[in-house]
């Protein structure tokens, strides 16, 4: 049964449960310290499915997403109170598990005692409650210290719930007895009986991807300069080649990595940079701030450092002498650098310098890494993946014009032979996504992307244009516009691309698409011209999106997107997106929805990294709401370099 217990935001959990007569996988999080939400996958134990049981998919099966809003924490000032939520179980969907609840939940620590009562209706029917005792939780023994007893009353009603397993009906008593054992906040074990009859079991692992520095610690990232300290002015002693090469040597060691240096005709330095390393900007402030107070020529009054991510100068900074030589001293803090030195719109370059130093920008990058790719839903298993190798070369032509190749190759696959429409509610909208599944069944190498951009940057306002393949469905030309002035909290942008279907393998463009009429496929033609006006509004540690317009399958609406930051690097994004396609699911009219995580790879090294990887589900693939990849695009670039984590304090 549901308590109102909670963990801290942030915290992820993995977990499998076998409650006779179902089986059970979850995922849970945090997302903030009063909203928790979970996945739930339901296994009807024996029973196959009705309609495509006998085609592989096996037992019948319910995805569940359930919510859980806490009304009050001990923080807020009422520790001796108890805590209260209210949440809905299988919210999403079918909801053939659909409950609603109210519940509280109190502790004594000083008993070691917790107790919950809640009501709920629906599937969960009349009052409900339990008990949890940790009769060692303050003693000194490792295996018993967090063993707890636990009673509860279960006010599930299996009897009259239409949609309840076959062979879990039978009540023979409501009082379940268990043992909950959890090691070092991380494992959690619970064994319990079960409407009198049965013996379930759940095991998870949880983890604080929240505010985790990794799984493995940064012993690899360079330390903070210090010394040896040069300040000779430029000139004959210490010419300025010698001056560039030291100041690229240095940068490069503290993992950034220097392209220009101009000489102003006021006799400052204009440097650009590039941040190939750090996803944290008071890192990559604070870096700049100790190499210029250790090595700035002392006939320079102030230099300018502008940072490039993805050819776009996206912010600068300007440290003038005499407070860098304070801080060199220890007489300036660095939140006071941060006050006379703040982060400002790019400058650009420097008309009437002189050019002391310029580095080309690498033509060729080449990055390795696997792919897995999942399915859910299929009537021929419950879940299919498809495990790739991707390869992808980039880097700059002329300087200036990025490119991007993506070639991938499938090494193990379950989805050769799946078809790529819905049986039961197939899409009568221009099949733009449900067709996906195309692209993917090969087993010969594929040209995933192959594009060319272009940006550029006018102190507030920030361009781009991109043309080739975007991406396995489609290819075509870009072009955007974002207004994303340093100091704001907001930003607003227009893009539009007009994109061509690819065929399901090779290079070439489809004039037509697909739509059913019915269950009968007939070709229409189609050119995809996806247009969006959209607004980012930054909250904290929120993001908001708002992002109306035209979708590729000529719907029209607005997509509602959430994502939260956490000081660790993780984003967490949640979207919903109304639009006028009308297209229905199980009867009713469906609306785009689904979350996305994307997770900074350096979790898994021992030195930084600004790479994220990434997974993302729809609750259902569908043709409304979508709309096609055009490139790199400009407001996700530029937040990474200008956004500040915070570390929460608890």
């Amino acid at each position: 049964m549901p308590s109102s217990r909670t963990t801290r935001e942030g915290i992820a959990a993995f977990g499998t449960m076998h409650l006779p007569p179902y089986e059970a996988y979850a995922i849970n999080f945090q997302y903030f310290d009063r909203l928790e939400l979970s996945l739930n996958y339901r296994i009807y134990s024996g029973v196959l499915d009705s309609t495509f049981g006998h085609l592989g998919f096996g037992d019948e099966a319910e995805r569940t997403g359930n919510i859980k809003f806490i009304l009050n924490l001990p923080d807020d000032g009422f520790s001796g109170f108890p805590t209260f939520a209210v949440g809905l179980e299988d919210f999403l969907g079918t909801r053939k598990f659909y409950s609603q609840y109210v519940v509280g939940t109190k502790s004594w620590a000083n008993k070691n005692l917790e107790v919950t009562l809640g009501w709920g209706r629906k599937r969960i029917k009349g009052f409900f409650g339990g008990i949890a005792w940790t009769p060692w939780r303050k003693e000194n023994l490792p295996l018993l210290s967090n063993l707890s007893f636990m009673l509860e009353y279960d006010a599930y009603n299996y009897q009259n719930h239409p949609h309840e397993h076959p062979k879990g009906r039978k009540v023979d008593s409501r009082i379940n007895i268990g043992l909950g054992y959890l090691f070092r906040e991380t494992l959690q074990l619970t064994f319990n009986s079960l409407r009198g009859r049965e013996f379930c079991a759940m095991g998870s692992l949880r983890y604080p991807f929240g505010d985790s520095k990794g799984f493995i610690p940064k012993v690899r990232n360079p330390a903070f300069y210090e010394t040896p300290a040069d300040q000779e002015p430029l000139g004959i002693l210490r010419p300025a080649k010698e001056f560039t090469h030291e100041l690229g040597h240095l940068l490069g060691d503290q993992g950034l990595d220097l392209y220009q240096v101009y000489l102003t005709a006021e006799g400052d330095l204009w440097i650009k940079v590039i941040n190939n390393m750090y996803r944290e900007e008071p890192i990559i402030r604070k870096r700049l701030q100790r190499v210029f107070a250790a090595i700035l020529p002392s006939n320079i009054s102030k230099v300018t450092v502008t940072i490039e991510a993805n050819g776009i100068l996206c912010q600068s900074y300007t440290f003038r002498r005499e407070d860098l030589a304070r801080y060199y001293c220890g007489e300036v803090a660095e939140f006071e650098m941060a006050t006379l030195s703040p982060m400002k719109n790019s400058t650009g370059y420097p008309f009437n310098g002189t050019s002391l130093f310029k580095r080309k920008k690498a033509v060729w990058l080449f990055t390795f890494r696997p792919r897995i790719q999942t399915f859910f839903g299929s009537s021929t298993g419950k879940l299919k993946y498809n495990l790739s190798l991707i390869a992808t070369p980039c880097g700059y032509l002329l300087d200036e014009i990025f490119y991007e190749l993506q070639v991938g190759y499938a090494i193990k696959s379950s989805i050769l032979h799946l078809n790529d429409t819905d049986f039961l509610n197939p899409s009568q909208l221009p099949n733009v996504r449900t067709d996906t599944i195309k692209y993917y069944q090969t087993y010969s190498l594929s040209l995933e992307k192959g594009y060319l951009q272009k940006s550029w940057n006018r102190g507030r306002w920030f361009y781009r244009l991109a043309t080739g393949y975007f991406e396995p469905a489609y290819g075509g030309v870009a072009a955007e516009i974002l207004y994303y002035p340093v100091g704001y909290n907001w930003a607003i942008g227009v893009e539009e691309a007009t994109v061509w279907k690819r065929h399901y393998h090779g290079f070439r463009f489809s004039r037509k698409i697909r739509r059913l009429h019915g269950h009968i496929p007939f070709y229409v033609p189609f050119l995809g011209i996806q247009a969006f006006l959209s607004l980012h509004y930054t909250w904290r540690d929120f993001d908001f999106l708002i992002k109306g317009g035209q979708f590729l399958a000529k719907d029209r609406g607005v997509r509602f997107q959430v994502s939260r930051l956490f000081s660790s690097g993780l984003i967490a994004s949640l979207w919903y997106t109304l639009t006028d396609g009308k297209d229905h699911v199980n009867g009713k009219i469906y609306y785009d929805k689904g979350f996305a995580f994307s997770l900074p790879i350096d979790f898994f090294l021992p030195r930084s990294n600004r790479a994220y990887i990434g997974y993302g589900m729809s609750a259902w693939l569908r043709d409304v709401g979508a709309e096609a990849s055009t490139g790199t695009t400009l407001y996700p670039t530029i937040q990474l370099e200008r956004i500040q984590l915070k570390q929460k304090r608890r």
